[in-house]
């Protein structure tokens, strides 16, 4: 069987997010035995060119002729020109790994779900204008033989958007799939690779670890607020990664307010062996978000055993079962709560770091990629 896998972020230099489902998912598929065959499809690439070059040498990733600008124009408001006619391949199957924009395809059409957050709660989602995400769930919900979820969270709001909006049921088309988590995180890097990494506290410090584009979903400023209800309980300081969002001037005057100048450290983005190196660094890995898809970083951080505070609501219970402390992210006093207990109670610290462990061992990429697999045979049957 042969699937077009079309993702933009596939042929993006940024790492993180989709663009890790997308390559996790594809290495994951091509290790099955006789499983389907995977080609890559992009409308562009950031990539310089001797990369970009060298990933589709590795992958066969085709990219279509008329760029960033134009494909999703022509896509969104004419629905022309059809995928099939740039593609260098047969095609059984078009699996479109996110929502990002319509397809112009006549193919049987897949599409991953990882969250449909701008049409549920847009005020997380300044950033990413609703009508393009609801565009793409309009010719999914029209056209899709198969939705993925990421997440039962994502399928629950999925099929109640269903409903409410459109007056169907999706029931018969989702189709829950977790994702995993790489086996790298389970492996000790070199701690060297942070050498080079501005900004970082004194080996000396312990630190709290927050990994994410800073924005109001990811709550850094509930963070905040419990770090400096804590700041005279314990020495730690807090280190996040990620990339600066639309609310990071608006952090920054709380660290200020809070007189936690000295506390908290920004390094922005970070190459993923210092992410698993930070996370072994770290003493809790606090993830207290208000909206997520799935939650990634939990397990991740799981795998690098690292105790995990995070949200008791969305999809991060589903996620973190009962290896992390769930805390209420509206409250402050709750998320410090969650934070005194791992950093003071050593017993806890380690019991977490165990039961952490045994869980992340619970989501592999393998196993996803089988059961992306079974969906996509399903269909072909179908």
């Amino acid at each position: 069987m042969n699937i077009t896998y079309f993702s933009n972020q596939f042929a993006s230099k940024n790492g993180h997010g989709i663009a890790r489902y997308a390559h996790e998912l594809y290495e994951a598929m091509e290790e099955l035995p006789n499983g389907p065959r995977l080609v890559p499809v992009a409308a562009w690439s950031n990539r310089a060119a001797e990369d970009l070059q060298q990933l589709q040498a590795e992958t066969s990733l085709e990219i279509l002729p008329l760029g960033q600008k134009l494909t999703p124009l022509l896509w969104n408001f004419l629905h022309w020109p059809r995928i099939e006619t740039w593609l260098q391949h047969r095609s059984d199957l078009l699996h479109a790994v996110s929502l990002g924009y319509p397809i112009a395809t006549k193919l049987p059409y897949i599409v991953t779900v990882h969250d449909i957050g701008p049409l549920t709660h847009p005020e997380y989602f300044q950033g990413s204008p609703p009508w393009i995400m609801q565009n793409s769930l309009d010719q999914a919900v029209q056209q899709a033989v198969a939705m993925i979820c990421v997440s039962q969270a994502t399928a629950d709001e999925l099929l109640d958007y269903g409903h409410s909006h459109y007056g169907v049921d999706l029931s018969d088309r989702i189709h829950v799939v977790h994702e995993g988590v790489g086996q790298e995180f389970f492996a000790a890097p070199d701690p060297a690779c942070l050498e080079s990494l501005q900004g970082l506290p004194s080996a000396e410090l312990p630190i709290i670890l927050s990994a994410g584009k800073i924005s109001p979903r990811k709550n850094v400023q509930g963070v905040l607020k419990a770090l400096a209800e804590l700041k005279d309980e314990i020495p730690h300081h807090l280190v996040t990664v990620g990339g600066d969002g639309w609310d990071f001037e608006q952090v920054k005057e709380l660290v200020t307010e809070y007189g936690l100048e000295d506390r908290v450290h920004f390094l922005g983005f970070v190459s993923d062996e210092q992410l698993r190196a930070l996370y072994r660094r770290a003493s809790v890995y606090v993830h207290a978000s208000l909206f997520e898809g799935f939650g990634l970083t939990v397990l991740e951080a799981m795998a690098s055993t690292c105790p995990v505070v995070t949200s008791n609501i969305s999809s991060l219970p589903e996620v973190a079962g009962d290896a992390a402390a769930l805390v209420d992210p509206h409250q402050a006093h709750s998320i410090a709560e969650g934070i005194r207990s791992l950093c003071l109670d050593l017993k806890l610290s380690e019991e977490m770091k165990h039961m952490g462990l045994l869980r992340a061992k619970q989501f592999s990429w393998r196993k996803c990629a089988e059961e992306v697999a079974d969906v996509y045979q399903s269909c072909s049957n179908g």
